[in-house]
Order: C-alpha cells, then sequence, then structure tokens
C-alpha cells in the first residue's frame, strides 16, 4: 500500500516564525524520527563523513573529497542521473555509448537498451561540427584512474526536471536512474523526443527512487537546495508529506552561494528548514558540497562502519551537520524529553534554536539546557548549533528534537 503519511504535523503553536504559515493538518501518524540520538552510545561510535549531494567527474575531484577525510561515497553524477557505483567499474562516458535503463520518450516512459551511436546517428547531419567531431561516442578507460581500496560506498544520483515540480531530488541509496546524457540539447535527443530528466510527476519519481533502495531501512530522498530552485515553502512540505523517507532538505549547499555574503547567504537554505520544522514536520537538515568539494558535510553517528549502518543513520537522523566537518566535533548530543545536552572536543559558542528562535546560549565543550514545563507547544522543536572562534566559517548543526509527539 502507497506510503503516504505526515510527520508529526499538530504543534504549530504560538511562535515567531509559526506566525506567517498556513495552519498545521490536525493528523499526526507516524514518520520520521522525533528523537534522532537516541540510543546511541557515544563512548562506542564512529563519525562517518559524507555528504547527500557531490558531484564527482573525475580524478581530481575525488581526491579532493578524499583528502577531506570523507570516508562514505555517494556520488550523484548527472547527465544523465545514474549512480556513479561501484566507482571502481565506472568508465568516461558510458551513457554515452549504451544506456539499458528507461527514458521518457516522446511521452511514454520507454525502456532500453539505447544505442546512442546508432540514435544519434540518425541525425547527425543536423548536428554542429562541434559535436559531430565527437562522434562515434566512445568509452575507452576507468572514469578514475585510483579508487581507494575498502572506501565505503552506496547508490545514489541527482534527479531533476519533474512533472509539477521545480525542484532537484537524491536519492540516497537508491540504484533509480532517469534522464540521458545530452545536457542542454546539444545533441537534439530532445528535439527528437528524448527527455533529458525524469520528465515524470515527482510523486511517481519519488515512488521509483524509493523502490530502487538497496535497503528499505536505510536512506531515502532529500530536497536539493530549495532557495536555489526558488521552491515555494508549501510546496516543500507537499513533498515532505507524501512519504517519511524523503528524510530531508539541504540546509547547506557550498555551491548555490554568494562568497561576498558567507556564510550567511544563499549558502544556506535554514530558514526553509525552520518553518517546516515549526509546522510541526519533522525533516532531517543535510549539509552539501553539490559541486564545490571544499565545503559541505554530513557526520554520520554510527555504531558500526559499514554502507548499511551510513544509510541507517541517514533515516533516523544520527548525523550532524557542518560546513568543513574536521574542525570541531560533536562528541555527544541527547535529548531525553526535557533537557537537551551536547559536548565538543573543541570550545565552542552554542546557540539552542526552537521556533521561537535562539532561546539558550553557552561557551565552552558542554551544553545543558532544560526546558520548561508546559513549553512543548511554544518551542515547538529543539536543535543546536555549534560556533568555533578559531574559524568563523565552522558551523555544525544538530538534527532537531520535535517536542508535540
Amino acid at each position: 500500500m502507497k506510503i503516504n503519511r505526515r510527520g508529526f504535523i499538530g504543534c504549530a503553536g504560538a511562535g515567531v516564525i509559526a506566525q506567517s504559515l498556513p495552519a498545521a493538518v490536525s493528523a499526526k501518524p507516524k514518520g520520521r524520527n522525533p528523537r534522532p540520538y537516541s540510543g546511541l552510545d557515544w563512548s562506542n561510535v564512529s563519525l562517518v563523513r559524507t555528504t547527500t549531494h557531490g558531484h564527482v567527474k573525475n580524478q581530481e575531484m575525488l581526491d579532493k573529497y578524499l583528502k577531506r577525510g570523507f570516508d562514505f561515497l555517494t556520488i550523484s553524477n548527472y547527465y544523465p542521473s545514474a549512480p556513479t557505483y561501484p566507482g571502481k567499474k565506472m568508465r568516461n562516458d558510458r551513457y554515452r555509448v549504451r544506456q539499458d535503463f528507461p527514458v521518457m520518450f516522446k511521452g511514454k516512459r520507454t525502456d532500453g537498451p539505447f544505442e546512442w551511436n546508432k540514435i544519434v546517428g540518425e541525425w547527425k547531419d543536423e548536428l554542429p561540427e562541434e559535436q559531430r567531431r565527437q562522434l562515434p561516442f566512445s568509452s575507452t578507460r576507468p572514469l578514475f584512474k585510483s579508487w581507494p581500496e575498502g572506501i565505503l560506498e552506496a547508490p545514489n544520483a541527482e534527479h531533476h526536471s519533474f512533472v509539477g515540480s521545480p525542484t532537484h531530488m537524491c536519492s540516497v541509496g537508491s540504484t533509480f536512474s532517469s534522464g540521458t546524457f545530452d545536457a542542454r540539447n546539444r545533441f537534439k535527443t530532445v528535439d527528437h523526443g528524448y527527455k533529458l530528466g525524469s520528465a515524470e510527476p515527482w510523486k511517481k519519481a519519488i515512488d521509483r527512487m524509493l523502490e530502487g533502495l538497496i535497503y528499505p531501512d536505510g536512506g531515502g530522498v532529500t530536497v536539493n537546495h530549495p532557495r536555489w530552485s526558488r521552491l515555494k515553502q508549501e510546496h516543500l512540505h507537499e513533498i515532505l508529506d507524501y512519504d517519511p523517507r524523503v528524510f530531508g532538505i539541504e540546509v547547506y549547499n557550498y555551491s548555490g552561494g554568494n562568497k561576498e555574503s558567507y556564510p550567511w547567504s544563499d549558502y544556506w537554505s535554514i530558514d526553509y528548514w525552520d518553518r517546516a520544522l515549526a509546522s510541526g514536520r519533522q525533516c532531517f537538515g543535510v549539509s552539501v558540497p553539490d559541486w564545490a568539494p571544499a565545503r559541505g558535510v554530513n557526520v554520520l553517528v554510527v555504531p558500526e562502519r559499514t554502507v548499511h549502518a551510513c544509510l541507517k543513520a541517514y533515516r533516523e537522523g544520527n548525523f550532524y551537520g557542518a560546513v568543513f566537518g574536521n574542525i570541531v566535533e560533536f562528541t555527544g548530543i541527547a535529548f531525553d524529553g526535557r533537557t537537551f545536552s551536547a559536548s565538543t572536543d573543541k570550545p565552542v559558542r552554542f546557540e539552542l534554536v526552537s521556533k521561537k528562535g535562539v532561546v539558550a546560549t553557552g561557551e565552552g565543550t558542554k551544553f545543558s539546557w532544560k526546558l520548561p514545563s508546559g513549553s512543548e507547544a511554544e518551542h515547538g522543536y529543539l536543535r543546536l548549533v555549534a560556533k568555533i572562534d578559531s574559524n568563523p566559517d565552522e558551523l555544525l548543526f544538530t538534527q532537531a528534537q520535535m517536542l508535540c509527539v
């Protein structure tokens, strides 16, 4: 049966952010985990650095991720939107030669294989000289000259061009593929009926992403760069409400920013996140580099360093976001329903945020704040930010604890 659950609605009482939102739906069936980090033994966990959205098109880009200490790769390449997985076996221009997965062709989802040399060859005389010189397509070498042995990896891709939605989405831990190689219609495949991206209604596309998950209890879908996509808040809520396995939204996207006003600029979609949380919708915030490997990290808190454990950490919200991710670390995050506590390995400035705004601050390596009795609806949720004075560009943010559950 189709899963269509609204995540923890009914907690949109008075509050600064919630005042501008439409009335929340009262139904409150089970959805995303309202208590991230619960049950974790921080003395016996591993911190795994990764991200949900990072393009890696060549060895130089891969080396930058490895230099940053990434332990788990979920490369999200396009075009086409197909997993770069397993990375060691990927070949350059593979999908220009042959594509096995379906494409929307003249309004109908059509199964492969698509032999692009033969297909494009039918109209090659229509192509500009620059494109004709690239024919026939070939795939002659590995995409990466050197692949790290033993590194954790899972399938992923960035999907786009949905019917009824301007958003992009990543399918973390899913083998689902969509679209074609022909970015910007340079080889006129779009003119001849082959759609570049998903070209299906966004709900159907989410269904397909979820059907391709390699673990039913791990991974899922993220809503990418809502600010860059100019996503309407109400539509973000509609996407989050469709299925709880749409587990997160991009709070930080390094490729989406304005460097002159870093860090509180278009890099951040934090207002989208806070408005969703204030409406009573649990959703996890992710931090991504997108096209620029220098910044944007998710730090997974896992009991064992396995692909399954990493993907479950995403689904359960057992991770925190960071700009750099290796300057300062959380060594503990906990909420027992009354007291929010956290610790770090270096002194930081803490800010505790609810739908009222910043409600508590602190400095040092330990933080603790007790929720006043009866104030759950007033605050709605709690999430913690950690900043470090020695590098003002660094910022860590926990997942939210939902109070009205």
